[in-house]
């Protein structure tokens, strides 16, 4: 990681150039965030940034936010109801349909 500069390695992203597209989208709305390329092929996401105004925590933090990073097995997502990680499963899969959707339409 250069200053300025954050490569992260994004397994929801792998596959899925729907939700490339949305971590793009979100995280240009960052404040010091000048570039994001997020790449479906190989599931990486390049994060060019100002350091004065932004850092790799508040990034990081975006990213949890989101939903775009895996937690660690044994972590505390893992211990919620299956019931509840279904849903978020389920949430997440149909709000990508539905973008993929709009994107073709777009196009």
């Amino acid at each position: 990681m250069l200053d300025g500069r954050l490569r992260v390695k994004v397994a929801e992203v792998k596959g899925s150039p729907a939700v490339a597209t949305l971590v793009e989208t979100e995280l240009k709305e960052l404040p010091g965030i000048t570039r994001v390329s997020a790449n479906p092929l190989t599931g990486n996401v390049l994060v060019l940034y100002d350091p004065d105004l932004v850092g790799v925590r508040e990034i990081m933090e975006a990213l949890r936010a989101g939903g775009y990073l895996r937690e660690p097995s044994g972590s505390a997502d893992s211990a919620l109801p299956v019931g509840a990680r279904l849903g978020a499963i389920v949430l997440r899969a149909t709000t990508e349909f539905a973008i993929q959707h709009l994107i073709t339409a777009l196009i």
